[in-house]
C-alpha cells in the first residue's frame, strides 16, 4: 500500500474503526482499519462511513430466516461522509457542482470513479440528519445520483483500483484534512 493511501484512510477514518471494503459488490469484508493495510491497495470499494459491528442482519431474508452479512445497513455506524457522485457531464462540470456544494458542508476529498465520475467526499459527522437530508436532496436536484443516500452504500476508495485493474486508479484530486481537524 502507498503511503498516500494509508495517509488518506488513516485521517479519514481515526482511531482504528470497523470498515467494510471490497474488491467488488460481492467480495468485501468488515475489519478493524488496521487489518486492512496488506490488501487495501486493491480495493474498489469503502462504506463513506465507519461500522457498527463486523456483521449485521440482511434486509429481507426467506421467511423464519436470519441471514448475517459485513455488509448491511444494520451494521453502518452513524454517518461520518455524505459522498455526492454526478453522472451526467463532464469531470470539470462535476468539479463545479462539487465545488459549488462545498459552501453548504466541508468538502474532504475528491476521487475520481477511474471511468467518468468525481466522488465528493463531504463531512457531516454529528450534524442532524434533516440538515444532511437536505444538502443532499440540493445536491440531487442539482443531478447527483440519489442512491448514494444510503450509510451502507458502497462509494469509490480513495486512490483504489477499479475493477483490480491497474489502469484504473482511482485518483484523488482534491484533499483537504482541515475540516476533519476541527471536529476531532
Amino acid at each position: 500500500m502507498t503511503r498516500t493511501r494509508k495517509k488518506i484512510i488513516d485521517r479519514l477514518f481515526p482511531n482504528n474503526p470497523l470498515l467494510c471494503c471490497g474488491e467488488s459488490k460481492e467480495v468485501f469484508d468488515t475489519i478493524p482499519r488496521e487489518e486492512w493495510r496488506v490488501g487495501l491497495s486493491k480495493l474498489q470499494f469503502i462504506v463513506p462511513s465507519p461500522m457498527s459491528a463486523r456483521l449485521g442482519r440482511k434486509k429481507n431474508p426467506q421467511p423464519g430466516e436470519i441471514q448475517w452479512s459485513a455488509h448491511t445497513l444494520d451494521n453502518t455506524g452513524p454517518r461520518r461522509f455524505l459522498v455526492v457522485e454526478f453522472d451526467q457531464g463532464s469531470a470539470d462540470d462535476h468539479a463545479a457542482l462539487l465545488w459549488h456544494l462545498a459552501d453548504y458542508a466541508p468538502l474532504v476529498c475528491v476521487a475520481h470513479s477511474g471511468s467518468k465520475s468525481l466522488h465528493g467526499w463531504f463531512l457531516v459527522d454529528d450534524q442532524p440528519e434533516e440538515k444532511v437530508h437536505k444538502f443532499f436532496r440540493y445536491a440531487v436536484s442539482l443531478g447527483a445520483d440519489h442512491r448514494l443516500w444510503s450509510r451502507s452504500q458502497f462509494v469509490r476508495m480513495p486512490d483504489g483500483l477499479r475493477d483490480g485493474d491497474n489502469d484504473k486508479r482511482q485518483t484523488v484530486f482534491f484533499l483537504s484534512f482541515e475540516p476533519l481537524e476541527i471536529t476531532q
